[in-house]
């Protein structure tokens, strides 16, 4: 099948927690996002004062400047930039003065250029914050269906080819949840609606969710994916990992597809990439090919193979439950050949495996071509090394105490229990449950054995 793109929109948001892009990574995210064939980037991180906090002031000069320059790249590279405010902590609904400052900013990217604009109303409490709202709505949906439809009206006066996006306080589930479904129904089909699908991190998304939501609230849902984000409670991942277990007629179902990126963005092009294979052919999408392609760009050839090692660990997600197949592959290999076949061999192969895991990990701290992901990868990647330490080390264990060499049994257990508390203090998930299980089954042998 040849490439198309499906996809109405298909976009990347910068709209994470934590510490925001720099101007540079921006520019070279748009640059990216162009050569990838998406069309759309969300102006958004969490933590930028002006865009939430302070979002009724106006941006600071320098700030300015640095948007000017984002929406000029946007246009070289045919993406189109999209100004988000979140201004639900604080806005009085029913304050026409705050609507009013609320336009003012919008306005002024709309004389840059702006020609779509996403009103975002994540992440803030369910129910109407002040006493001039709850004495004209009889909830936070009315509120909201009011306030972004004087948004709306004001924004079709300046263009009709004007484009908003909302995204409703309660953004996942099936749709049919009374806060959305009343913003759905009371919202015209143009303004977009932002969802994350029955999850806020979603394991599937299928064109069943798609249809109902649309069912629901009468709208199309414009998929905001939290993949590969790694913010808040997943921080200790990095979703590394191909796009997996999105339906492949999706498309047909929804108003377009945003992805999530990480606060690191050199990691989260390699994921970037294999949503970008999808997005452009989703029937034909496969995983697997995608990855070793997005590995082959972003990291180079000379490193891909090592990476390839290290990345096969750290896929850990809720995309992904099964963690360092190949390792475990290998560990139950080892204990068949152990216990049945030659233990020599099997001694030899695991140790080797082990080595090629920390000669892979110095490889990539040291040497590495693209020295801003591997600063970016760096925490995985020591403990990457750390779990080859311990596994020299368990294998040397096993070695001397199946030949009988207390002595070499005795300073290897004292090897191994070192790097293992050095390792479990390192808090990035690497290797998943597999090393902790293969250490354990080691130890029990020790224990009996004594």
């Amino acid at each position: 099948m040849s490439e198309v793109a499906r996809f109405a929109i298909r976009g990347v948001i910068e709209g994470f927690y934590g510490t925001p892009w720099t101007h540079a990574e921006r520019l070279d995210m748009i640059h990216f996002l162009g050569r990838h064939a998406y069309n759309t980037y969300f102006y958004s991180p969490k933590d930028d004062l002006y865009l939430r906090e302070k979002w009724m002031e106006k941006h600071p000069e320098v700030a300015e400047r640095e948007i000017d320059e984002l929406i000029r790249q946007t246009v070289k590279d045919k993406v189109q930039f999209v100004y988000c405010l979140s201004p639900g902590l604080s806005m009085e609904y029913s304050n026409q003065d705050h609507t009013d400052l609320l336009l003012r900013k919008y306005r002024m990217m709309y004389d840059k250029g702006v020609r779509f604009f996403a009103l975002l109303f994540d992440d803030i409490p369910m129910h109407l914050l002040h006493a001039a709202d709850t004495a004209r709505y009889d909830h936070l949906a009315a509120a909201h269906v009011d306030v972004t439809m004087r948004v709306w009206s004001e924004l079709k006066s300046w263009s009709q080819s004007i484009k908003l996006a909302i995204c409703p306080t309660q953004y996942n589930g099936l749709g049919k949840e009374p806060y959305v479904q009343y913003v759905g129904m009371h919202l015209p089909e143009g303004i977009a609606l932002f969802w994350t699908g029955r999850f806020v991190c979603s394991p599937f998304l299928t064109d069943g969710d798609a249809q109902r939501f649309q069912k629901y609230t009468n709208h199309k849902p414009l998929y905001w994916d939290n993949y590969p984000v790694n913010d808040l409670a997943m921080a200790n991942e990095l979703h590394i990992g191909p796009l997996r277990h999105r339906d492949p007629d999706l498309w047909s179902h929804s108003e377009g597809y945003v992805a999530n990126a990480m606060s690191r963005p050199e990691c989260s092009k390699i994921p970037l990439i294999t949503t970008a294979a999808y997005l452009r052919d989703p029937l034909g999408y496969d995983p697997q090919t995608a990855w070793e392609e997005a590995v082959n760009e972003v990291v180079g050839e000379k490193d891909a193979a090592a990476f390839m090692r290290f990345a096969d660990n750290v896929q850990s997600s809720f995309l992904n439950e099964i963690e360092s197949p190949r390792m475990m592959e290998a560990l139950l290999k080892f204990r068949f050949q152990f216990l049945q076949g030659d233990r020599q061999e099997a001694v030899a192969q695991l140790q080797s495996l082990f080595v090629e895991m920390e000669e892979a990990a110095e490889q990539l701290l040291q040497g590495m071509t693209n020295q801003k992901l591997a600063l970016e990868c760096r925490p995985w990647l020591e403990k990457y090394r750390h779990w080859a330490k311990v596994g020299q080390s368990a294998v040397g264990l096993v070695e001397a105490g199946t030949s009988g060499r207390l002595t070499q049994a005795a300073f290897h257990l004292l090897k191994l229990k070192q790097w293992l508390k050095r390792t479990e203090k390192l808090p990035q998930k690497v290797c998943g449950q597999v090393m902790n299980l293969f250490v354990d089954a080691v130890m029990q042998e020790v224990r009996k054995a004594t």
